[in-house]
């Protein structure tokens, strides 16, 4: 038996639920009576205590199957779900990244402002403003670690910072109102070294199930046992077999009549025109 070559996995679960509801209500327990609420059941079929046992067992095969199919689909959704969510964390280290460079273009041009005073014998001077600017910034390198890979960078920004720790460059932050600059550096850095994992150990999420092959061919192979068990089941000398296989097959023949519409709708290809053979000599047209 083949199945529909365009059959996915929500076809499989599906089919699973409608055959589910059917059985439900066609099994009824030993001196049970039918409820008002109960499924209808065409005429010629009658409720039974329990399938019988060559479709009992593939049903129950393709019911774990379907249902082993759909639980790794969940759990791999959630997984993805999770990996999109935890891309927030490559938005935080960009956005820290950047945070990072912004708040060193601005005390470069905030202590490149201050090295540029002419002196004018008050303390702290701007000769210690560039001798700052000469620990921070210095030729040729210039601003140009904070475009280097995070380790490079991180190093020369960690170097730096000590520098500014200084008693010395403390009061060049202070007296040249560089003290705004300098905590929103900190802060920059600080945020930066949690975002690479350099002050904070940063875990890679485990990636969550993506091969669902095994549960996929498993759950096909389970369904075409069942088809064939069920079509086998109809017997003319049985009664009532045949209407119950033709209930209990009606969601799959609908199914397959569903897949195969588009393959219907498809326009026929016309064969290629074969060029007429040529004239021979001396023929006529």
């Amino acid at each position: 038996m083949v199945l529909p070559q365009e059959l996915v996995a929500d076809d499989v679960i599906g089919l699973r639920d409608q055959m589910s509801a059917r059985i439900a209500a066609v099994l009824r327990p030993k001196g049970g009576k039918r409820k008002e609420g109960d499924a209808p059941l065409p005429r010629g079929i009658e409720p039974i205590a329990a399938l019988p046992p060559h479709i009992d067992r593939p049903w129950k095969r393709f019911d774990a199957a379907a249902t082993e199919l759909q639980d790794f689909r969940g759990v791999r959704a959630s997984a993805q779900a999770d990996q999109r969510h935890s891309g927030t964390s490559e938005a935080e280290r960009s956005a820290a990244n950047t945070d990072s460079d912004d708040r060193w273009r601005a005390l470069e041009q905030w202590n490149a402002g201050a090295a540029g005073l002419s002196e004018d014998g008050q303390t702290p001077s701007p000769s210690d403003a560039r001798w700052l600017y000469g620990q921070l910034f210095p030729a040729p390198e210039g601003l140009r670690f904070i475009t280097r890979r995070p380790r490079v960078q991180w190093a020369a920004m960690v170097q730096r910072m000590r520098a500014l720790e200084e008693e010395r460059a403390q009061a060049v932050i202070e007296q040249f109102g560089g003290t705004r600059h300098y905590r929103q550096l900190v802060a920059a850095h600080a945020r930066f070294g949690e975002a690479y994992g350099f002050t904070t150990v940063v875990l890679a999420k485990e990636g969550g199930p993506t091969d669902g092959r095994p549960q996929w061919s498993a759950a096909r192979d389970a369904l075409r046992s069942l088809i064939q068990k069920i079509e086998s089941h109809a017997d003319p000398e049985i009664p009532g077999s045949e209407a119950l296989a033709a209930f209990l097959l009606a969601p799959y023949v609908e199914m397959a009549d569903d897949l195969a519409k588009p393959r219907r709708r498809a326009p026929a290809t016309k064969p290629e025109a074969v060029p007429a053979p040529p004239l021979g000599a001396g023929s006529t047209p």
